[in-house]
């Protein structure tokens, strides 16, 4: 759209909420002064909030809701209430003033799945709650319905349930389209043996927190970055602390380069079950715009080493990189189907601050293409017995779209689906960690964040153990 927007709110706490449902409509003409501006008020009166939206696009200049809501419920309860009612008002009045709709209406969350779980849970139709409600379109309505469904095999809401997360933020290079918190390897090289020892000894304090919290471990997730990009002494020094009596170990291989012999003979004599080899794209060209030092060749040698071991597999795609369009990535998604790989992750692109891209001014904003493209995905992974499992969804995506799993049956990533629908508590380990404790009962989660950074992660020392330690036992 190329209407100025100048938005609006006398509710400033929700105002962050309201702005992401008005950047999917008016993505880059926003808080403009000279612009057209809209405005939304709340009143509360009793059992009864009145939403009030005025603007000079709409017909008569102003749009106004009045809807019960529940008083007895606690406060975050209510809040959740005002937040729907008043974001659906809002989409609405979007909605007509621009003619344009949105797959996934209303929700700007990232976890489409989790809100469809609570419904069911509630004893509700979750299906038509988010069709009428939400005004989620049909489709998108489906594929979460579906998501939840196969997830049941592998869903899992109890207490004293975790996780374990060891962070290693080192890649070989940057892509352009990153916003993560990693370093190039040829600027730290000097930094990762002092960065593994330190994280080695946060992984001892992790053994000894767990065994006295009494945690069932269900997965270790090693993640980065690209946790293989480091020295394969470093690499195994890390692995060989992870033995938690996991029923999954996870390990993010990532880039195909950093996949050599020895890499995966550490990781199969450390107990690994799972690796990712991840493509991004199989046209060269693209590799080589967004960063990767990678190429096509390279994807094919560091599966096919991989399948001489036991791993399962994962293979990530993103669609609407740069110098793609519909066939260049309809390209990728039939490589990597053939592939036949226990797991194939869709990501949509998703432009953060922070990224290359970003900076640049790319527009990854155009809706019908990224519709064709997530579209073709779902349609080439159901044709070869791929289902759809879990799924995420980020701010400022490609078409208001989602990253979705898919999996052959019974090879579901465990953790995949515990930190998305976060129904177990997730103990972290190393720089950009985020430890999440889950209180069943209250299903309330507490965040206990490491420091970021690697500088900042070495500089601390012990005084990351100390901090999750009183985080989970409330010790001084």
């Amino acid at each position: 759209m190329n209407t100025k927007i100048k938005f609006g709110t006398n509710e400033e706490k929700y105002y962050p909420e309201y702005m992401e449902l008005v950047r999917e409509f008016y993505p880059s003409v926003i808080d403009c002064e000279d612009g057209e501006e809209i405005f939304l008020e709340l009143f509360f009166d009793s059992e009864q909030l009145k939403v009030i939206i005025k603007s000079k696009l709409l017909p008569e200049n102003y749009y106004e809701i009045n809807q019960k809501i529940d008083i007895s419920s606690n406060n975050l309860a209510k809040i959740a209430q005002i937040k729907r009612i008043s974001k659906v008002a809002l989409y609405d009045v979007l909605k007509t003033v621009t003619n344009a709709s949105l797959p996934y209406g209303s929700l700007t969350g990232i976890r489409p799945t989790k809100l469809f779980h609570d419904l069911k849970d509630n004893g509700l139709d979750a299906a038509k709650v988010f069709e009428e409600d939400f005004r989620v379109s049909k489709s998108k309505t489906a594929l979460v319905a579906e998501i939840v469904e196969n997830q049941s095999s592998v869903y899992l809401k109890k207490d004293k349930v975790a996780d374990v997360f060891v962070n290693i933020p080192i890649c070989p290079t940057r892509c352009v389209y990153c916003s993560f918190i990693s370093a190039e390897l040829s600027k730290v090289r000097k930094q990762v043996p002092l960065y593994c020892e330190l994280l080695r000894k946060e992984l001892e304090d992790c053994k000894r927190l767990v065994d006295e919290t009494g945690y069932e471990i269900r997965s270790v997730y090693v993640g980065g970055g690209t946790p293989t990009s480091i020295p394969d002494e470093d690499f195994r020094s890390v692995l060989s602390l992870l033995d938690f009596g996991q029923v999954e170990f996870t390990v993010e291989a990532g880039r195909p380069d950093t996949i050599t012999e020895n890499k995966l003979k550490i990781m199969d004599e450390t107990g690994v079950t799972r690796i990712s080899v991840n493509p991004q794209s199989f046209n060269q060209s693209t590799l080589d715009l967004i960063g990767r030092r990678h190429t096509v060749d390279d994807i094919y040698r560091a599966y096919d080493a991989a399948r001489k071991y036991k791993f399962d597999v994962n293979t990530d795609l993103i669609a609407m990189l740069p110098g793609e369009d519909f066939d260049a990535f309809r390209h990728s998604v039939d490589c990597a189907v053939a592939l036949s790989p226990e797991n194939l992750t869709v990501h949509t692109l998703a432009l953060k601050k922070g990224s290359v891209l970003k900076v640049d001014g790319y527009d990854n904003a155009s809706d019908e293409d990224a519709a064709r493209m997530v579209d073709y995905a779902r349609e080439a992974a159901a044709k070869a017995g791929y289902c759809p499992y879990y799924m995420y969804r980020q701010k400022y995506v490609s078409g208001n779209l989602e990253n979705v799993g898919y999996s052959k049956p019974g090879k579901y990533c465990i953790y995949n689906v515990d930190i998305m629908e976060e129904t177990t508590t997730i103990i972290a380990n190393g720089a950009g960690g985020i430890s999440k404790k889950l209180d069943i009962a209250s299903n309330a989660l507490e965040r206990c964040a490491n420091p970021k950074g690697l500088d900042v992660y070495l500089a601390r020392g012990e005084a990351v153990s100390e901090k999750k330690r009183k985080f989970f036992l409330g010790e001084d």
